[in-house]
């Protein structure tokens, strides 16, 4: 191990195991997979801020003060081999259904700029009609290194490279997999008791051990900006947690056309993630 990431994960995270506290982690999610929502949760279970990072370690990302690590997929080669590195930095998984992620992301492109995509790319993606766009979001792929390029503190790339990464750490049993869809609640369509449960198990994961009206407390703070963590003019993209965020949307926008590209791209995905049994849908 590189002794300088040696020295600087023993300064961060060695005091907080010997004070009993949480055990150092990182939180790493599908882009447009309910990310605030998360990052709210463990906020008000820690007390600790989110520090983005799209490599570690780095003294501009890692203040001093106690913060859990934040990022989304796909990870860069870099960033992989320093997580490697740290054997001791435990990994949650956010993922969600692929189809309703795919459907979301053509709403943020169409909001802001998205990494990878140059100016005059976005601007033509934006005269698209919805159907062609949906089917642009499904099939294109581009490198990471232009995503660092065009956008060198996101690590988001195409969804096939997302969801390609997703995959593979998911099926690591080291790491805790939780799910937009048992977090969203009651307000997105999905169950308090889904959503109970997955706090539950990010708590005891983390190394938390919170009682019952303590986790219902931390869901009935996750929607709106009546309770926002991260402090008036800080981190104001994180306020209102997501626009729409309904499950299973995908079906009031997929076509036969999005349907086939899909799963010729990404349905052993579906699968292997737990959505679909098979490509029958």
């Amino acid at each position: 191990m590189n002794q300088w990431i040696k020295f600087l994960y023993a300064l961060l995270f060695t005091p907080l195991l010997l004070l009993g506290e949480t055990s150092p982690f990182a939180l790493i999610t599908i882009p447009k997979a309910g990310s605030h929502l998360f990052i709210k949760a463990l906020h008000f279970m820690t007390g600790s801020p989110a520090i983005w990072h799209t490599f570690f370690p780095s003294s501009c990302y890692i203040p001093p003060e106690k913060g859990f690590l934040y990022t989304h997929f796909c990870l860069t080669p870099q960033l992989e081999q320093h997580y490697r590195a740290l054997p001791r930095l435990k990994k949650i998984i956010v993922v969600r259904d692929l189809r309703d992620v795919a459907v979301s992301i053509v709403g943020q492109i169409c909001k802001a700029p998205w990494p990878g995509m140059t100016p005059e790319e976005r601007n033509a993606f934006k005269k698209l009609p919805f159907d062609q766009q949906l089917l642009f979001v499904i099939n294109y792929e581009y490198d990471i290194y232009k995503v660092a390029k065009n956008a060198p503190n996101s690590n988001q790339a195409s969804l096939v490279r997302v969801a390609r990464q997703a995959v593979q750490y998911a099926a690591d049993p080291k790491n805790l997999v939780v799910r937009y869809e048992n977090m969203v609640g009651e307000e997105g369509g999905g169950s308090l008791a889904l959503q109970l449960d997955e706090l539950n198990k990010i708590a005891a994961f983390i190394g938390l051990d919170l009682d019952e009206q303590q986790i219902s407390h931390i869901a009935s703070q996750l929607y709106g900006n009546e309770q926002n963590p991260f402090g008036k003019e800080e981190l104001a993209n994180y306020q209102s947690t997501f626009s729409k965020g309904q499950i299973g949307s995908w079906k009031n926008s997929f076509n036969e056309a999005h349907k086939q590209a899909f799963k010729a791209k990404l349905g052993k995905t579906l699968i292997d993630l737990g959505y679909e049994e098979s490509m029958d849908w």
